[in-house]
């Protein structure tokens, strides 16, 4: 087939650029963000024996799936999400 991109598997990224010893690391999956599909998605992929990197932009990890202390110190609200009650089995 012309043109076809043939799937590549992840290269190594230096995790320390400055002078001396670097550590390569490499990864089977990198996966954008932290909330709750995306890390399910992680988790079966790294128990399936992929090393996998999850990234996240946001201070807090959940996605919709977040619960904070907002309005009183103990009470503690849904930030994103109402139910997700079918999830927990």
């Amino acid at each position: 087939m012309t043109g076809a991109v043939e799937p590549q598997r992840a290269s190594a990224v230096s995790a320390h650029p400055g002078p001396g010893p670097s550590r390569a690391e490499v990864f089977d999956y990198v996966v954008a963000g932290a909330g709750h599909n995306s890390l399910i998605c992680a988790a079966y992929l790294a128990k399936a024996g992929n090393r996998v990197l999850v990234l996240e932009g946001r201070a807090m990890i959940g996605g919709g799936v977040k619960t904070a202390e907002i309005l009183l110190p103990g009470f503690k609200q849904d930030l994103c999400s109402s139910s997700h009650h079918l999830i927990a089995p």
